[in-house]
């Protein structure tokens, strides 16, 4: 499921149109997404726990899911849930109006106020002092003369000031305007609704949060096929620290976070639990940093806050990595426990009278994780198999640059049909995508470009995949209008409830989806992708294609002998495997380059092709 704010409405009913025809194995999701993925994998999981016949209260499972989406298009829920931290209040207004609907003249009004509201005691002592200097060096005159140099400058010293005041309430807030909890006594936040939402789903107490590993050790259906999970719950996030993004649940990362900044993130139920099972504090400069669940045993609540963290107006989720070891004697339960180190490390050394000598952390580094959209906002790849045993399906949200017409009552429903796209022939869903920078004002069109170039940069991966065979009939395009979705936070209630019923559309689309179809395709683009991997190969032991200067590291692969220290294969029988693996590799590519015949002949376009590609 797609990033995209409050368009994320659509979700909630089309992962209630799916439930009647399907069950869910794989969630994912990224940003919003991410929200929609963590409540539908809550709502599958208390479904699988009333099936085996537990008693759940009337709020788990998808009827409460229902409850969820109703409240979701209710008018001004969503609005509520963005409370902004002290002193963020005006900065806030301006960004949602900025990233809004609203047109030009608007935002320009409101920029130019927003500095008036953020520094007014700035703005005012800078026009003072200006014009004191213009009655100092001329009387009434002088200051009539300076009057309006005077105004641009203090506004220019207001711009400024009121820049450097954000950015502090920002820096304060962990690096966002608002931080997911409440503001307002009696009104829930967005994490504080998520959380409840989550546990009511899955039917579990609201202060054992719901982890992804009793997503994994869900009740199994009747029938359900073998599979390591029950359930698989993903999301992407980006630490912006490292630069790149990350699949929730993290696998062997090791991290650690700080009570103080946690509670001012999460629930406190959620902290002391986190606490509760993270052992001994290691304490570091004065501060105590905890050891993050690892795994499956990491609140689900914490992987969708670290996914939908909207730069500026929601905080990022600071996390700490160890920056310095040093070898030092320590109490032997500390060394041992050191997370990251086996015990085996940890021991290393000589060990009398409870003391170890062994890697101890003595610095960390903060690691900030924001929103996933930054990286992947439509992470198609997840959950993909060169062959999959079931359909998966993704739901991707489009914003046309030209708005559809004004329709009467009566064409509404026509409407409402065209703007679900699920692609029906094998030729349809793979045109590039086009969008126009063309304007009249060179001011726009310039601005139109910078948000092209932005965009191409998040999201060239994931449309270059949306397009090829066996993903692009899997995906229901919803279109958005400008006034549904986005950063429109308080959207009239026909709007609502227009977005939430291309939810329940675009759900009910994929019943109609062919599996056969689809692993047919697959099929294709695996033997095709295959072949000219194994011809590419198969040329590498091919003296004529060959470099003299690296014939010793051609046969080195081919006798299974690395040089020391490479990464050997540890065993005579992994040896005589590799060097199987590679005659098998090199006789088919030979074959099928001597004598065919070209399975790429009237295979899927675009062409995949095999990679090699870090996991994230």
């Amino acid at each position: 499921m797609k990033g995209g704010i409050t368009s994320g409405i659509v979700y909630p009913n089309a992962v209630l149109a799916l439930a009647r025809e399907y069950r869910f194995k794989s969630i994912g999701g990224t940003s919003a997404g991410a929200i929609a993925a963590a409540v539908a994998a809550a709502a599958a999981y208390g479904d699988r726990r009333q099936q085996r016949g537990e008693q759940l209260p009337g709020d788990a499972g998808y009827g409460g899911l229902s409850a969820v989406s109703a409240r979701l298009s209710r008018r001004g829920f969503i609005y509520s849930l963005f409370q902004p931290a002290a002193g963020a209040r005006a900065a806030y207004r301006l960004l949602v109006v900025l990233t809004g609907n609203a047109g030009w003249p608007r935002k320009l009004l409101c920029l130019a106020i927003a500095v008036f509201q953020i520094a007014p005691l700035e703005v005012l002592v800078s026009l003072a002092l200006l014009l004191g200097l213009g009655w100092w060096g001329g009387g009434w005159s002088g200051m009539a003369a300076t009057l309006l140099p005077s105004l641009l400058c203090a506004y220019g010293a207001g711009v400024a000031a009121a820049a450097l005041r954000v950015a502090r309430v920002a820096r304060r807030n962990l690096l966002g305007l608002c931080s997911g909890l409440s503001r307002n006594a009696g009104t829930p936040a967005l994490t504080e609704w998520l959380h409840e939402s989550l546990q009511q789903l899955s039917g579990k107490p609201m202060d054992a949060p719901l982890t992804f590993a009793d997503l994994h050790d869900a009740p199994r259906y009747a029938g359900e096929p073998d599979s390591p999970h029950a359930i698989t719950l993903q999301m992407i996030t980006t630490c912006v620290s490292h630069n790149e993004p990350r699949t929730l649940p993290l696998g062997g990362a090791q991290f650690w976070f700080l009570r103080e900044e946690f509670e001012q993130l999460f629930p406190p139920s959620v902290v002391q639990w986190m606490v509760d099972r993270a052992g001994p504090p290691r304490e570091v400069e004065g501060r105590n940093y905890y050891h993050l669940p690892q795994g499956a045993s990491l609140p689900v609540l914490v992987a969708t806050r670290m996914s939908l963290s909207f730069p500026l107006l929601i905080s990022a989720v600071p996390l700490h990595e160890p920056s310095r070891r040093e070898r030092r004697c320590e109490p032997t339960s500390t060394a041992a426990g050191e997370a990251g180190q086996n015990v085996a490390d940890s021991m290393e050394g000589l060990t009398s009278a409870g003391q170890a000598y062994g890697p101890v952390i003595t610095a960390f580094r903060v690691c900030w994780f924001s929103d996933g959209g930054i990286s992947s906002n439509f992470p198609i790849h997840l959950f993909d198999a060169a062959l999959p045993r079931w359909p998966t399906f993704a739901i991707n949200l489009v914003y046309p640059q030209r708005p559809e017409p004004v329709v009467r009552e009566s064409e509404s429903r026509q409407a409402l049909e065209r703007s679900v796209f699920l692609p029906t022939e094998n030729r349809h869903g793979w045109q590039r995508h086009y969008q126009s920078i063309a304007t009249p004002l060179a001011a726009g069109e310039l601005g139109r470009f910078l948000f092209a170039v932005v965009a191409t940069m998040q999201n060239w991966r994931d449309l270059l995949q949306a397009r090829a065979p066996g993903y692009r009939d899997r995906i229901v395009h919803v279109s958005l209008q400008g006034d549904e979705g986005g950063m429109n936070l308080d959207m009239p209630q026909e709007v609502l409830t227009r977005i939430a019923d291309k939810g329940g559309l675009a759900g009910a689309r994929f019943c109609s989806f062919s599996f056969e179809n689809h692993y047919w395709i697959r099929w294709r683009n695996l033997a095709s992708a295959y072949q000219r991997y194994t011809l590419e190969v198969s040329r590498t032991d091919d003296p004529a294609q060959q470099v003299l200067a690296y014939r010793a590291s051609y046969a080195m692969v081919a006798t299974g002998t690395p040089p020391p220290p490479s990464y050997k294969l540890g065993s005579e029988d992994k040896r005589l495997a590799s060097q199987q693996l590679w005659r098998l590799m090199v006789e088919q590519g030979r074959s099928w380059d001597d004598l065919g015949p070209d399975l790429t002949d009237g295979s899927p376009r675009p062409l995949p092709q095999m990679k090699v590609t870090p996991i994230y």
